[in-house]
């Protein structure tokens, strides 16, 4: 297993974030001779009254989320914390992180819904399953396609509630453009936003069957501006909050 960067630097930078949130160890993944600990980045209040969990670092060839991801914690609105529960897992991936592959060091897929079970045979997602809150009201799942130009979702959500991926992208096309296609890998597209079902389905829709109101997979484009992607990326983010935030 070849190494192209360092998880454990990685850590200890989050560790060292100055930041309103508490760093936790959920559990360790082993692959000889290397053991790698699966960080939280936990904030829980008890007036916040919703719940929301954030995932990055599914594939080892999407690093720059990652690092969106920790700017946008750096950067929070602390309005959100009396607001949001979060539970945020940045890097489920160590062994692809490291390695640059998309794959665990086991060749296995984190974003695999038929996968994502307790005592699941990929490790890290049995971690996740384990360490998910009794009740989760919002997921975004963070990811990067290194092959676009473009941004673009997948989004569950209950009807009562508007398209908040769809909101967001929309609002922040100026600054990060969203995919205008009708159709992206074969899936119906409306104003960014793929609705249809994927025949590889990824956690996102074992969540929608535990009763989470809205699941978000936003995937930011590989082939843009690094300083442009990271603040519109940023930017959706807020956006997705505020706006469930003020439907609440």
């Amino acid at each position: 297993m070849t190494k192209q960067r360092s998880y454990q630097r990685l850590v200890n930078d989050i560790i060292n974030l100055k930041i309103p949130f508490r760093v936790e160890i959920l559990d360790y993944v082993s692959y000889n001779p290397f053991v790698y600990p699966i960080i939280a980045i936990r904030h829980i209040t008890k007036t916040a009254k919703k719940n929301c969990v954030i995932l990055a670092g599914h594939h080892g060839d999407e690093t720059f989320v990652i690092h969106v991801l920790l700017k946008w914690i750096q950067q929070i609105d602390k309005k959100l914390l009396n607001t949001f529960n979060f539970n945020i897992i940045p890097v489920i991936n160590p062994s692809g992180y490291e390695t640059g592959t998309r794959l665990t060091a086991k060749n296995q897929d984190t974003n695999n819904a038929a996968s994502f079970v307790k005592n699941s045979s990929v490790k890290e997602l049995a971690i996740l399953f384990d360490n998910l809150p009794s009740t989760v009201d919002l997921m975004i799942d963070f990811h990067g396609d290194t092959d676009r130009k473009f941004s673009y979702a997948y989004e569950r959500k209950i009807d009562t509630l508007p398209s908040l991926a769809g909101i967001a992208l929309q609002e922040v096309d100026s600054i990060l453009p969203y995919d205008k296609s009708k159709t992206i890998y074969r899936s119906k597209v409306e104003k960014g936003v793929i609705t249809t079902p994927k025949n590889d389905e990824g956690i996102e829709a074992v969540m929608e069957t535990m009763g989470t109101e809205s699941t978000i997979t936003i995937e930011l484009p590989g082939k843009f501006d690094s300083q442009r992607r990271t603040e519109g990326g940023i930017a959706i983010l807020n956006s997705i909050f505020y706006h469930y935030k003020e439907i609440q």
